[in-house]
């Protein structure tokens, strides 16, 4: 416990270092919520589930820096670890892997606080904040949906042969989940075909957007991000084995 209290700070400085990673957790999300909010305006359709599209950009707009801190930053971070062997250095002065991604992971939900009081402070002086309906639902699926992306992150930390690998697979989960997850177009406007690929990618968008504006789905939502953690874990426990540090 005492080196992941040390180990912590160490973690934070380095992984605020990557400018790529500041960028799209603390100002691409308020920047994209101001547009989109912006564009769509408050007149309500039935592509938005009949709420004000402005209230839906500012929930959806909260998820995003989970996907970008936990997909772009964390990989590349342990990628870079493990590149460089710090992993097995740091083991030989008695600091263990587990340490070492435990205190990754704990300043990466930190930091997703971060991003989401960014996202809030811009949007209080323009568009202000939606009411909240099922406020304990909503922290219960930011807090689902962080876990099972940095879940997702360190699999992929401990999967790429590189730190330039892991930012470029990263990189390419991190739209998909943006895009589909509803941060661009939301699940009414989208095809069958697209809802439906939406409906089995683990976005903590929906997560957060659904009990924030008194939709239904968050249940389908938690059974996804629980599919996507079994399978995290797993992949994780398999590469702990068979990668060394």
């Amino acid at each position: 416990m005492t080196s992941l209290l040390a180990l912590t700070p160490t973690e934070l400085r380095l992984l605020t270092r990557d400018w790529t990673v500041l960028v799209f957790a603390f100002v691409f999300p308020p920047l994209v919520m101001l547009i989109l909010a912006g564009v769509f305006g408050t007149h309500a359709t039935v592509g938005f589930f009949w709420q004000n599209p402005q209230n839906y950009y500012v929930a959806a707009s909260a998820g995003v820096p989970i996907i970008a801190l936990a997909l772009v930053g964390l990989p590349v971070t342990l990628a870079s670890y493990r590149e460089r062997g710090v992993l097995r250095r740091l083991e030989a002065f008695g600091v263990t892997p587990a340490q070492t991604i435990a205190a990754q992971a704990i300043v990466t939900a930190g930091l997703v606080l971060i991003g989401v009081v960014a996202v809030l402070a811009a949007a209080i002086p323009t568009y202000g904040i939606p009411h909240v309906v099922h406020p304990a639902q909503v922290l219960l699926g930011l807090g689902a949906g962080t876990l099972t992306l940095i879940l997702i992150g360190v699999a992929i930390g401990l999967a790429a042969p590189s730190a330039r690998a892991a930012q470029a697979i990263g990189l390419i989960a991190f739209f998909p989940l943006y895009l589909l997850g509803g941060g661009g177009p939301p699940k009414g406007a989208m095809t069958g075909v697209m809802r439906t690929i939406s409906g089995a990618l683990p976005s903590p968008i929906p997560g957060i957007v659904d009990p924030w504006l008194g939709l239904p789905g968050l249940a389908g939502q938690l059974a996804v991000f629980g599919a996507w953690s079994a399978a995290a874990i797993g992949a994780i426990c398999w590469l702990v084995r068979r990668t060394p540090a």
